[in-house]
């Protein structure tokens, strides 16, 4: 058998598949043309982009015996469908909003074999949503990358970083006034009144999780949305790294730490309860120890790059081998 992997926006290793297995950019395809159109333009230029990508897949994939794609790879298993090919499909790196592209997700979907979700929650909600049934669906953790790990030491302040959906309005009543520096890494405009002992800053993606690699622990501020969880490649690479982590997600991060022995995670908008974790975790050295540590041996478990292939893999092999079930 043959597997053409996509390598998408959440998974970025390099390390090779295996001998039986070709990986296409889905990066360098899709998204990086995408970006060197002018911001207006973008909107129209992307769909076009992504639908040519596809069309290239689509001649690629007679040569293959499965095929996964990611985000970008959408209209695959429709083209697949409507020029008769049954060729096993599995979705991946699957981030669907509510609004834009409803109907082409809920097509997709329908043709996919299989749909890798981060959380289970997602899973039930774009079933729901977007009328898939819900065995297409399988819970594939997102993995931390291997390039953003680093050497880690505890430097007293507390981290929180990302731009998609970030609830820094409860987070900033959350540490204002407390004893600690807290550093902020965002893009994300429109920002709340920012605390005294808060900075804000924008900064390179390696700068980025060096600062994470150094902080005493990692705040993950999210809002909550109606379909997908947003957060996890942060809350999952500062794992990796052995951090504690504190996330404003109880739905969705439930599915990789349990709350006071791998991490913790307290209700979206809860910015009492928010601040008593900080405090409980910033004032105990052998807690953010034990929690980090128990942190980092889950991410190695269950959440590495090595981990994610061979579910991937499964899915792709399953069905055609006699295969069946649940990755």
């Amino acid at each position: 058998m043959r597997f053409l992997v996509a390598r998408t926006s959440s998974f970025r290793d390099r390390e090779p598949w295996g001998e039986n297995v070709d990986v296409v950019d889905e990066l360098r395809s899709v998204e990086v043309r995408g970006g060197q159109v002018p911001a207006w333009l973008r909107p129209v230029v992307h769909r076009w982009i992504a639908f040519s990508y596809a069309l290239k897949l689509l001649w690629r994939s007679r040569l293959y015996d499965a095929i996964s794609v990611g985000r970008q790879g959408v209209w695959l298993p429709i083209l697949l469908r409507l020029f008769g090919s049954s060729k096993r499909i599995v979705m991946t790196d699957v981030e669907w909003p509510r609004w834009g592209t409803g109907i082409i997700n809920c097509v997709a979907g329908n043709a996919a074999s299989a749909i890798c979700c981060n959380t289970h929650v997602e899973m039930e909600r774009y079933s729901r949503t977007y009328k898939v049934p819900a065995e297409k669906f399988r819970f594939v953790p997102m993995a931390f990358q291997k390039p953003d790990m680093r050497e880690t030491s505890d430097g007293g302040y507390i981290f929180a970083g990302g731009n998609q959906a970030r609830d820094w309005r409860t987070f900033f009543e959350a540490v204002g006034e407390l004893p600690y520096p807290v550093r902020c890494f965002t893009t994300q405009g429109g920002l709340p009144r920012v605390p005294p002992n808060v900075t804000i800053a924008s900064v390179a993606r390696e700068e980025f999780y060096n600062q994470m690699a150094a902080a005493s622990c990692v705040v993950v501020p999210v809002v909550k949305e109606p379909l997908r969880v947003t957060g996890p490649t942060t809350w999952i690479n500062a794992m990796g790294m052995g951090k504690v982590v504190i996330v404003t997600e109880p739905e969705g991060a439930a599915d990789y730490m349990e709350s006071g022995v791998s991490g913790f995670y307290v209700n979206h908008g809860d910015a009492e309860a928010l601040r008593e974790c900080v405090v409980m975790v910033m004032q105990d050295g052998e807690l953010r120890k034990r929690v980090g540590e128990a942190a980092r041996k889950r991410a190695e478990t269950e959440f590495s790059p090595e981990v994610f292939r061979r579910r991937v893999l499964w899915l792709l092999e399953a069905g055609l081998d006699g295969k069946g079930g649940s990755a």
